[in-house]
């Protein structure tokens, strides 16, 4: 004998009634319930010393569902993705500098994005080695060592200002092809050195010192916007370069400028002349690149970026 349930009847009826009118009973998935396929990223190392540049990339060329807000988060600091200078839509790039001071050991970048979905973040794992850096002596002035209340105050205005402008970098890609180096003069000091100032420990060299006799010409490393061109009081007679994408390159010691703030400048073009001012030992330029204001080994990023331009 079949039991009668009014229940599945109703429910057959009703369908029933819905096929009948021309409709469809939704069957479909809710678009917060829909997964997409995740863009494809690469990073350019999974071990690196400490004051090195990471280079991430992206392929989201062939993705169904558009991506957008692209970032990447590391040691409290978001740097931006940006469109890559030798392939085609749907395929980024992003640098990230590790900072000088991180410690070793293992440690992890979030990667953020948007889809269709909403907000997609990912993990991407590296490990930090301690880099082989030496120790440099150094005898300068003793004012650029112990500075007076004045010297102080003026320091730290100027490093605010330039502080402010590493955080205002131009979001438009400015550089063109591979980076060059501004002399070609010996390294008299590498990147990451103890710098040991009339016997006192005072910072790590944040950059690179070329061996260079007064007057020697100093040409940009790549084309970009001037933001700073004036004497500063450790770096003396400087110039900052605004490349855009977030690098920076710095050019201090000079004797002479060739340029001023606000000038747009080309790859090669003449900055100024090597000197020995600001805090110095003799005569030499220091070459320094930053990414959005984190200090990484300058021969290494253009080893770095121009593997980007070969790709």
């Amino acid at each position: 004998m079949i039991k009668f349930d009014a229940c599945r009847v109703a429910r057959t009826l009703t369908t029933a009634a819905f096929l009948a009118a021309g409709w469809l009973w939704p069957i479909s998935i809710a678009a917060s319930e829909q997964t997409y396929p995740s863009p494809e990223i690469k990073l350019s190392a999974d071990k690196i010393s400490n004051g090195r540049v990471l280079l991430l990339q992206v392929d989201a060329a062939g993705l169904s569902s558009p991506i957008t807000n692209m970032q990447v988060d590391f040691n409290k600091t978001s740097y931006r993705f940006y469109p890559h200078p030798m392939q085609g839509n749907g395929s980024f790039f992003a640098l990230v500098g590790v900072p000088y001071r991180t410690r070793p050991g293992a440690q992890k970048l979030i990667f953020k994005y948007s889809d269709l979905t909403g907000n997609q973040s990912r993990q991407l794992s590296f490990n930090v080695v301690m880099g082989e850096y030496r120790t440099d002596v150094l005898k300068v002035d003793s004012r650029r060592v112990d500075p007076n209340k004045k010297d102080r105050n003026r320091a730290n205005r100027e490093h605010q200002e330039v502080k402010h402008i590493y955080a205002s970098a131009s979001p438009a890609r400015l550089w063109e092809g591979p980076f060059v180096l501004p002399v070609e003069n010996e390294i008299s000091s590498s990147f990451g050195n103890r710098r040991v100032f009339n016997g006192k420990l005072k910072s790590y060299h944040n950059g690179l010192d070329f061996r260079s006799p007064v007057g020697t010409p100093v040409r940009a490393t790549n084309s970009g916007i001037v933001r700073v061109a004036k004497n500063l009081f450790y770096s003396g007679n400087a110039v900052i370069i605004d490349h855009g994408t977030e690098i920076f390159s710095i050019y201090a010691h000079l004797s002479k400028l060739k340029v001023k703030a606000g000038q747009r400048i080309s790859k090669g073009q003449l900055l100024g002349l090597t000197g020995a001012t600001g805090r110095v030992s003799g005569p030499h330029l220091h070459w320094g690149i930053k990414i959005k204001g984190i200090a990484v080994s300058p021969l290494q990023f253009v080893e770095t970026l121009n593997d980007l331009l070969q790709r």
